[in-house]
């Protein structure tokens, strides 16, 4: 690339970190490039659904942006953007959030036996075909409705408490 193209190329994207959005034409090519890796990812059976780059794919962005001079919130909301975007074209339809969870165990009309309490992991008493009684149904319940109303902020925070995880 000669010298000219080079630098106009660098001004342009660091005019658009300073204003935290990219030009239409940017914007379009970027969407279209992910719409033929989500596309073609999905048709080669390297995820299972037209999701399953999504964490990758957002974090790449976002992470090339804030290495361009973006600061971080813009870059989020610019990646979410774009994946967004690039969901629509390929007609991708999210699950509801019962169907993301470990509980939903419909499938066609068949429920899956459980032998275990699912919040202790205790044996079932006979006759209870989830939680071995009226505790652990209640800490779960309360659980899950905390989650469905915490904003993404808080819920981040909750998970991670949660389940433990530990970041450096």
């Amino acid at each position: 690339m000669n010298a000219p193209a080079r630098d106009f190329k660098r001004a342009r994207r660091e005019r658009d970190a300073l204003r935290g959005r990219l030009g239409p034409g940017r914007f379009e090519a970027l969407v279209k490039e992910l719409v033929a890796v989500i596309r073609l990812a999905f048709e080669a059976g390297a995820t299972a659904t037209l999701f399953g780059l999504e964490g990758p794919l957002r974090h790449a962005i976002r992470s090339d942006l804030c290495l361009q001079g973006w600061r971080w919130p813009d870059a989020n909301t610019m990646a979410r953007d774009l994946m967004d975007d690039a969901f629509r074209r390929v007609n991708a339809t999210r699950p509801t959030w019962n169907e993301g969870q470990l509980e939903w165990t419909v499938e066609a009309g068949t429920l899956i036996e459980r032998t275990r309490c699912v919040r202790c992991h205790k044996p079932l008493p006979e006759g209870h075909h989830k939680f071995c009684g009226e505790l652990c149904a209640d800490a779960h319940n309360k659980n899950l409705n905390r989650i469905k109303e915490a904003n993404e902020d808080h819920l981040f925070d909750h998970i991670v408490k949660k389940r433990g995880y530990h970041w450096i």
